[in-house]
């Protein structure tokens, strides 16, 4: 059951959603989905040891959802479950508790690639409050094995970084030489030099004076490194500063070149108030190479943010001139969508309207206003009257069901309920879409409005018009209203309308409870058939029923007779000669049909007294009716209903 339970379960209502989403989008996992199509109630009984008697469906599942797992699981996993071999080869379908699986007489499957124990493959059940604790179980188990690991990993490090350094220090020792550790030897040599120099100075004592002279230097050296450097840094600094100086003597001498305009001028003043009110100063000698500096470079930003919005323009224009083409070719003429062929594009529309264009764009304007409304809204009200006339139409038939007794004391009352499907409903938002594009209409752009609704209505009309499968399935969908309502019969009390059961289908009733449900709903359909608007009886509602109650008892008979008199139908039914004594009461007259050679049949006109209302059987016929349906060969009545 594993790949059972680990199925989707999908409501048929929800069928075609589920199928587009998945169609559209990626999930990155591989997933099986049952569609929750409706199913019969099925007859097979499953064994006391079949694999269906051990699962439970969970508390508080809607009903429909647990009525088809059940029919699901009888249907595809009635499995024995086999306590020996012997009864798993015995048995059609079986399953042992080792995991071998018979699904026929000829196909077998044992899967041992896991424990048939290892509970964390386990799915079923109502919570996994064990199964956590299993993962949390294993996850510590795995958490110490973890641990171990790193504990030994740490020690193998520990013991590779020691044999390192070992190896280090034998690969030292392999290259040292007697030279490089003979320190004995170093101290002698440097204080057999220390004697050398102590005896050259007692020997000449001007190389004592010449020493003085030599540290004395080190330090002039020094002491002139470091004036030099001051005097580059302030070097550096006069050279800035005369730089400085030298821009402002140009900046001069530019402005009284070249003097800015009254605009540039006003604008540069702007600039200059908002950047002193920034920096809360005045304008002063010492801050003016600054504020120009940051006047120009938010001047260049402003410069490049324009180029950036002017190529975004260019782009945009562009891409219009391209889709110019694309729409209309022979209008475009093999111009290229560039911007130095913009004047010819702007001659085209020039030549537009010049040519009326407007007036073209005012009558379709007012086509899509006046037609376009028309049209959906006639369309719109007609699919809601068409609702209203089955709801009233079911009301003539309410009013025939409170006068046809379904059980002793109650009648049947039938509701007429929405039934809208995804595809339903979205038409109709379509619908109120278009109309709420003309009721805003004066609110915004009408050229906007207009593309818009165009739009709507144009990809509407196309599915509507179009021959394509898919479409005709759909376009009969959304406008057959019938499709769009579903019924469902109440059992009421006559004396204080209280709710006595609800009816959706005939599932869980006995026969004889289906045949009563079945004769008063088609006695309702035939009703709302033939009754009309006027709230008056058909003028003429012949119903033939052949074989008629040939196997039904005389209660469901005259229940049946009675439904069918009640809505004002004349009958004409042909009947086995055992039903005559329960239908005397209903007719006005009969003939009895004879047939012994299957090819010529003979007629007997049978007269009927009011007064009793019983027919005047001849004795033979009487006797044959006592003895039962064997006395006589397949006689049929025909009656009519004292009504008619």
């Amino acid at each position: 059951l594993g790949g059972f339970a680990r199925a989707l379960l999908v409501d048929d209502k929800h069928y075609a959603a589920v199928t587009a989403w998945l169609e559209d989008n990626n999930t990155g996992e591989r997933l099986f989905y049952n569609r929750m199509l409706p199913q019969a109630v099925g007859s097979r009984v499953p064994g006391p040891q079949s694999l269906v008697r051990k699962l439970d469906t969970a508390p508080g599942l809607a009903p429909a959802v647990a009525e088809w797992l059940r029919e699901e699981l009888k249907s595809h996993f009635d499995f024995e479950c086999a306590e020996s071999l012997g009864a798993f080869r015995a048995a059609t379908r079986a399953v042992t508790r080792q995991g071998q699986i018979k699904r026929d007489s000829s196909r077998h499957e044992k899967n041992d690639r896991q424990r048939i124990d290892d509970r964390s493959q386990w799915v079923l059940g109502f919570d996994n409050r064990d199964k956590l604790r299993l993962y949390q179980d294993q996850a510590a188990t795995l958490a110490e094995a973890i641990a171990a690991a790193d504990r030994a990993l740490a020690a193998a490090r520990s013991d590779d970084d020691n044999q390192r350094a070992q190896d280090m220090a034998c690969n030292t020792l392999q290259h040292l030489r007697w030279a490089d550790i003979d320190v004995a030897t170093l101290v002698a040599q440097a204080a057999d030099l220390q004697q050398r120099i102590t005896a050259e100075l007692a020997a000449r004592p001007d190389l004592a004076t010449l020493d003085s002279q030599i540290q004395q230097q080190d330090l002039t050296h020094r002491a002139a490194a470091e004036a030099r450097t001051q005097a580059g840094v302030r070097a550096q600094g006069i050279a800035a500063e005369i730089n400085r100086l030298d821009g402002r003597l140009l900046a001069q001498a530019r402005l009284a070149v070249e003097a800015p305009t009254p605009s540039q001028q006003q604008g540069l003043d702007e600039r200059l108030a908002l950047r002193l009110a920034e920096r809360a100063t005045t304008l002063a000698l010492e801050n003016l190479d600054q504020l120009v500096a940051q006047i120009d470079r938010a001047l260049g930003a402003e410069d490049k943010a324009l180029e950036l919005h002017m190529l975004a323009l260019r782009n945009a224009i562009e891409q219009r001139l391209a889709e110019f083409n694309r729409l209309w070719p022979a209008e475009a003429g093999g111009l290229d969508p560039t911007l130095a062929a913009a004047e010819d594009y702007v001659g085209k529309l020039t030549r537009l309207q010049t040519d009326g264009l407007p007036q073209h764009e005012q009558r379709f304007m007012q086509l899509l206003r006046e037609q376009s409304d028309q049209n959906l809204t006639l369309l719109a009200s007609k699919i809601d009257q068409e609702r209203s006339a089955i709801r009233a139409r079911m009301e003539l038939v309410n009013e025939s069901l409170l006068g046809a007794p379904f059980n002793t004391g109650t009648h049947l009352v039938i509701d007429t309920l929405p039934h809208e499907g995804e595809e339903v409903r979205a038409f109709r938002q379509r619908l109120r879409d278009a109309l709420s594009h003309s009721l805003s209409a004066g609110l915004i752009s009408d050229a906007a409005v207009a593309e818009q609704r165009f739009a709507l209505l144009d990809a509407l009309v196309k599915r509507l018009a179009s021959q394509e499968s898919a479409d005709r399935h759909w376009r009969a969908l959304v406008l057959d209203v019938r499709q769009h309502v579903e019924f469902m019969a109440r059992e009421l009390q006559d004396d204080d309308g209280r709710e006595i059961e609800v009816y959706r289908s005939g599932a869980g009733k006995s026969g004889g409870q289906r045949q009563k449900l079945t004769a008063t709903c088609l006695a309702a359909a035939l009703r709302y058939q033939l009754g009309g608007r006027d709230r008056a009886w058909p003028a003429f509602a012949t119903v033939v029923l052949d074989e008629a109650f040939d196997k039904a008892d005389a209660e469901f008979t005259a229940m049946a007779m009675n439904i069918f008199n009640s809505f004002g139908f004349q009958m004409v039914v042909a009947t086995p000669l055992k039903s005559v004594m329960t239908l005397e009461p209903f007719i006005g007259g009969a003939c009895y049909i004879h047939n012994s050679d299957r090819q010529h049949s003979s007629a007997l006109r049978i007269d009927y007294d009011t007064g009793t209302g019983r027919l005047q059987l001849p004795q033979a016929m009487s006797l044959a009716a006592d003895a039962g349906p064997r006395a006589l060969p397949s006689p049929a009545v025909h009656a009519q209903t004292a009504a008619a």
